[in-house]
């Protein structure tokens, strides 16, 4: 998944080797497979054979060659396959990797790197919420973990409860790391004493993704008691105080999001986190120029270059383009609605850098090409951390209230008083869809939003917009 990978060996009690491979029809595997695009699939062909754990199975008895020019013939194979892949669909491509380079099956190396590739490919594969690291005091506590200690802590923790498995690695496009766990269970002893029978069971896998230098750790939600159990690991494993003990504080409440640059952006190392909507500006670097940039790129002068352009177009013309500026700036923080900063989290590379790199390398020995595959088409709606789902629930006092009511009593009335209204969105970026209602019409009559009186919290500017609002004023619950 990146330059840098890391699976757990397996030296202790009940630690799966990453050579083991599991008891799978080639109809589960095609289906697993099958999940991600052909471009990334070719590259693991190609890849597989270079790795130690994750050659191809060579056939002695109808092979005349070694293992070396097999892996070879391999290797020549997916170039082939890049070349020419209007000849490869996706299904010929599974079918080759199943039945004729690694008809015994995919080991559980192979299958974890297949799971986190799908996080890079299908970023809305997964949902994912949020636990926070607390301290005694009930104070937030930013953790710069170390991958060995914590992980070494982890497995031995983990072993002496499951057979399991850890998979490490970096994400190439966020400063993630991440960490796939899957526990199993030994089947009844008559599986045992088949060969074609599954010797053990597999529980769902389950993912954590570490920011850097950030007090919350996003992964995957989940109730059930392997969830509790792995969430319990992870929290006794973090690096310790015994006089200031940490724990992992999880919000049941929250509801999921399925992107995890918006959970990055919200909860990890951006700027961006606490300065969405029309506060984007700042974080973006564009609300004022620097002392010694050049003066021709102030704002002020910008507009009048604008309003030049605007005397030129047709009354209607203008007027819906000064709506789409003034949305822009409600909903993104700028007449354009275009970014400046070419990243939005804390990070050496650029984001046009990481996501040129769409395809991980999932071994530092490898130095192979990245992949041209190309990244989800965004709209000029589309925020800057997209969520599925918001939910208000709105207090609001009767217009015929008697203001002389005292606070005390308005406290104890407040049912009968106040408005409570309960406003659910949900979609593939709800606020986005929210922009694009606000300039679909110039006429008064008929907009369905309006970009200069829609309120602060309908913008996105509030991040994971989960809240009250009372008396006007937007109170957040998570």
């Amino acid at each position: 998944m990146s330059s840098k990978r890391r699976t757990v060996r397996a030296s202790g009690k009940n630690v799966l080797p990453n050579t083991y491979i599991p008891v799978l029809s080639k109809k589960v595997l095609t289906n697993f497979l099958s999940r991600l695009p052909k471009l990334s699939l070719i590259e693991l062909v190609n890849l597989w054979p270079k790795l130690a754990n994750t050659q191809p199975h060579l056939d002695k008895e109808n092979h005349r060659g070694n293992q070396k020019e097999y892996n070879a013939l391999v290797s020549k194979a997916s170039q082939q396959m890049k070349v020419s892949q209007s000849r490869w669909p996706k299904r010929r491509i599974i079918d080759e990797i199943l039945f004729e380079y690694w008809n015994k099956g995919l080991n559980l190396l192979q299958m974890s790197q297949v799971d986190c590739q799908l996080i890079v490919d299908r970023p809305n594969a997964f949902h994912w919420i949020l636990s926070t690291v607390r301290d005694g005091n009930d104070k937030e506590v930013s953790i710069l973990l170390n991958p060995k200690n914590f992980l070494h802590s982890l497995t031995k923790d983990l072993s002496s409860l499951f057979i399991n498995n850890i998979y490490v690695c970096r994400h190439p496009l966020f400063p993630l790391i991440i960490i796939r766990i899957q526990v199993f269970d030994l089947q009844p002893t008559i599986a045992l004493q088949s060969s074609t029978k599954p010797h053990i069971s597999s529980h769902k896998p389950y993912f954590l993704a570490i920011p850097l230098n950030s007090p919350h750790i996003i992964h995957t939600p989940g109730d059930d008691m392997i969830t509790n159990i792995v969430m319990q690991t992870v929290e006794r494993s973090l690096p310790q105080n015994p006089m200031n003990l940490l724990r992992l504080i999880t919000d049941d409440k929250q509801k999921p999001i399925r992107s995890l640059e918006s959970m990055h952006i919200l909860k990890g190392s951006s700027r961006f986190a606490n300065s969405l909507g029309v506060w984007s500006s700042y974080a973006d670097g564009v609300a004022d120029i620097l002392p010694l940039d050049k003066i021709e790129g102030h704002a002020t002068l910008k507009e009048i270059e604008q309003q030049k352009q605007l005397e030129n177009e047709t009354s209607e013309e203008a007027a819906m383009t000064h709506l789409k500026e003034l949305a822009n700036l409600r909903f993104k923080g700028s007449k354009s609605g275009k970014m400046k900063s070419s990243k939005l989290y804390d990070d050496n590379k650029t984001t046009e850098q990481r996501r040129s790199k769409r395809i991980m390398h999932l071994t530092n020995e490898i130095d192979g090409e990245s992949s041209d595959e190309e990244s989800t088409e965004k709209s000029e709606f589309t925020s800057i951390a997209p969520i599925q789902y918001a939910e208000f629930l709105i207090k609001e006092p009767f217009a015929d209230k008697d203001q002389s009511t005292n606070e005390f009593q308005q406290s104890e009335d407040e049912n009968e008083t106040n408005s409570f209204i309960k406003l659910k969105l949900t979609g593939t970026d709800v606020f986005a869809g929210l922009h694009e209602l606000s300039v679909l019409t110039t006429n008064e009559h008929e907009k369905i939003l309006d970009p200069t009186t829609i309120p602060g919290w309908l913008t996105g500017e509030d991040g994971r917009s989960n809240g009250i609002v009372k008396n006007g004023n937007f109170i957040p619950t998570d």
